[in-house]
This record gives structure tokens, sequence and C-alpha cells, in this order.
């Protein structure tokens, strides 16, 4: 299997983009050394090498760069924003705290998730039965900053997977894919908005370009009245990779498009049959809230 990860191509980008890039690159050339000596003080696992950093250093500067509309001033504000960020919280070490993966493992009893797989694109695959989050449960055992502290975690951890799938396929995966079962939602999923709307803003300024594709499916007759709450706060970009799916035949049509079936569980018509939980490859914990089909809705608080 091939240890490096694929070069950057910058025959990929015009001259204009080209001489962009080069603009952001020598302007973070201080940046970049001090954050990589910085890396290397912190003896990760996972040893820091110049040229495999280097490289990954321009794909970096390319997803700000594209999410920053190429645009010099605010794509260097960007980064060092994002280093400065990543050093405050810790983030390049996050990975080796094992106390966050137990608390995740923990998290998992009120809100089923695991990473399954990956897509036709090669995208990891990381699916989350969040209709059957028990909001109570987890808010009385977690504080805001632990479960921001877990998705982070998460970023990284498909990040990772993401770069070492590159290693394996010989081209560039940036960007992972999510399933959400939103079956079973209920209107106290209210109740977390306020970390969702934390994590959306770590997703589009830390991680841009990193989501690749997001299936909601399942959703519930309350599930419209929840979106049209927090649909506002993705940015338009992000919001174009979110995929609605309504309950039926097209679920399974539409998550095919995208994923093999021997990537997919069962319960999403799928042919998975190498997970040791199977046929139930997300398995569901007793906190978890029970997914019931449409049972009648309360009534929602439209202010937005």
């Amino acid at each position: 299997m091939n240890t490096n990860s694929p070069q950057f191509d910058f025959n990929q980008l015009t001259g204009e983009q080209q001489k962009t890039f080069h603009n952001v690159y020598n302007e973070l050339k201080l940046d970049h050394a001090s954050y990589l000596e910085y890396k290397r003080k912190l003896q990760l696992k996972t040893e820091v090498h110049s040229d495999e950093e280097e490289n990954e250093w321009h794909y970096e500067l390319w997803r700000h760069l594209r999410a920053r509309k190429w645009n010099i001033s605010h794509t260097v504000k960007s980064i060092r924003d994002m280093i400065q960020w990543r050093k405050d919280n810790h983030v390049d070490s996050i990975l080796d705290n094992l106390s966050i993966l137990a608390r995740i493992d923990l998290i998992r009893k009120s809100v089923p998730a695991a990473n399954h797989g990956y897509t036709k694109a090669h995208r990891p695959l990381y699916i989350e039965k969040s209709g059957r989050l028990n909001v109570d449960s987890m808010l009385s055992q977690f504080t805001t900053d632990e479960l921001i502290q877990c998705h982070i975690y998460l970023l990284e951890f498909n990040s990772q997977l993401a770069r070492e799938r590159s290693r394996q396929v010989g081209k560039h995966v940036e960007s992972f894919a999510m399933i959400s079962d939103v079956k079973g939602c209920k209107p106290d999923a209210r109740k977390v908005f306020h970390i969702l709307k934390q994590c959306i803003y770590i997703d589009d300024n830390y991680y841009p370009e990193r989501l690749g594709q997001m299936f909601v499916v399942n959703p519930p007759l309350i599930f419209p009245a929840l979106w049209n709450l927090v649909k506002h706060w993705f940015d338009p970009v992000t919001k174009a990779k979110i995929f609605v799916i309504k309950k039926g035949p097209d679920t399974l049509s539409t998550l095919l498009q995208h994923i093999d079936s021997d990537q997919l569980p069962r319960e999403y018509g799928g042919s998975c049959e190498s997970c040791p939980t199977g046929p139930n490859c997300i398995a569901s914990h007793s906190l978890c809230t029970d997914a019931d089909d449409d049972v009648e809705e309360e009534s929602l608080s439209m202010a937005s």
C-alpha cells in the first residue's frame, strides 16, 4: 500500500488561481513554519514529516481559498485564525486523548453512531441515528464544551480517514460523507440547537470543504419545522451538499447512487456483511429514545 499521499497538482488551478495560491503561500510561510515547529514539540504518536506536512499544507490552503472565494486577505485571516484555534483547543493532539474517545463511547449510548466504510468517491462514511438522541440524558451527563470537544475529535478522525484513504487509492480524498437518520426526531431536539450552531461555526471556519455529502433519511413530519429553524446557519455551499430524502423507495435509490451496497447497513437497503453486530450495524442502547414513526407532534415556536 502506498504510504504517501498524492502530491498536490498545481495544474488543476488556472493561471490566476496559481498566482493567488502562491501569494497566500508566501504570506503564510512564517506562520506555517512556526506551526510546524509547534506540532513537532507535541511529540505526537504520529510522527511529523516535513515533506508530508508540506503537501498537506498545500491542500489546506486550497480548501480555504475555495471557501473564501479566492480572496487573499480573507484566506490569510481564515488560516491564521484556524492555526490559533487549533493551538488554543489542543486539536493536534486530540486523537491521542483517550478520555475523549471514552466519552464518545458514552455519548453513543444516547445517540447511536459509527463510521461505516466509504462512498463510491472514497469518502469515509459516518452514520448517526440522530433521531434516536436522548436529549435529556446527554445534556445531564456532559457539558457543552465536552460535547463540542467530541465533535472536534470526530472531525479530526474523519479527516485522518480521508488522508489514509488517499494513500490507499492513490488519489486525493479531502472530504467525508454522513448519513443522518432522523427517524424518531422529537421537538426536544431544540434543546441542543445552541450546540449545533457552535458545531456548524467550527465546521465552516476551521474545516472548510471537508463535508462532501450529507444524507438526511427517514424525516418525520416534524422535521421540516426543525430544519427551517437551523438551515440558515449553514453556508450556502455546505447547504447544497445536504440532501433530505423522503421516506420510501427514494431512500435506497438515492443512497445507492453514491454508496455501494456492501458499504451500506441492511436497514438502509444495503448488503453489509462485515460488521460483527450485523445485521444491526449501528448498535442502539437502552438510553436511546424509541424511534416510533410519526407520533402526533407538538406545536413548535417558529421564532428564528
